[in-house]
């Protein structure tokens, strides 16, 4: 889960500074904002390993923002948005299995 979290982080600076080489500023901003759940799921994949139970909360909210942005991208016409689909049910999956759950909930150091 995490290593997908830091794929689709690399992902998202990627088209960030391809867009910013195509088309401008403009474009930067669109590509940021339009990844913003991405942003806030690597921000969760670098506690996983000393936060709790919420950080498993907060990252399967955001996979599911995920969903929604790239159901919006799609519905715009913008391809890439099938990346972000795609890489957002397969977390949202791997976050809700139950030994995922039980190892969130695991003692801490």
């Amino acid at each position: 889960m995490r290593v997908l979290a830091y794929v689709a982080a690399g992902l998202v600076g990627l088209s960030t500074v391809v867009a910013g080489a195509a088309s401008g500023p403009e474009a930067v901003g669109a590509a940021l904002g339009s990844s913003l759940p991405v942003i806030g799921l690597f921000v969760c994949a670098l506690r996983f390993a000393s936060a709790g139970p919420w950080t498993r909360t907060i990252a399967i909210v955001c996979a599911s923002s995920m969903i929604l942005f790239g159901l919006g991208a799609l519905g715009r016409g913008i391809p890439s948005g099938i990346v972000e689909l795609v890489l957002g049910i397969v977390l949202v999956v791997l976050l809700s299995q139950a030994q995922v759950g039980k190892w969130f909930r695991r003692p801490q150091n």
